[in-house]
């Protein structure tokens, strides 16, 4: 289910270049609560390399296409 979510949010990305896209879902505390620490650990990780890999990430006008 995550990953038709996934693929269904970058296709709608596709669609809306001038809007921000947001991917993924928002965890509510209580399904934190049902991850494993170790888990939780990996989420911040993830987290922390895509927030940086967007500081990267511009939008050039000329092309359209991301960089």
């Amino acid at each position: 289910n995550y990953a038709a979510l996934i693929q269904q949010q970058i296709n709608e990305g596709k669609e809306n270049l001038r809007e921000k896209t947001m991917y993924g879902i928002q965890l509510t505390e209580e399904k934190l609560n049902d991850f494993r620490d170790e888990q939780i650990g990996q989420l911040k990780e993830l987290m922390d390399e895509t927030t940086k890999l967007n500081k990267n990430i511009t939008v050039s006008k000329d092309s359209g296409h991301k960089t």
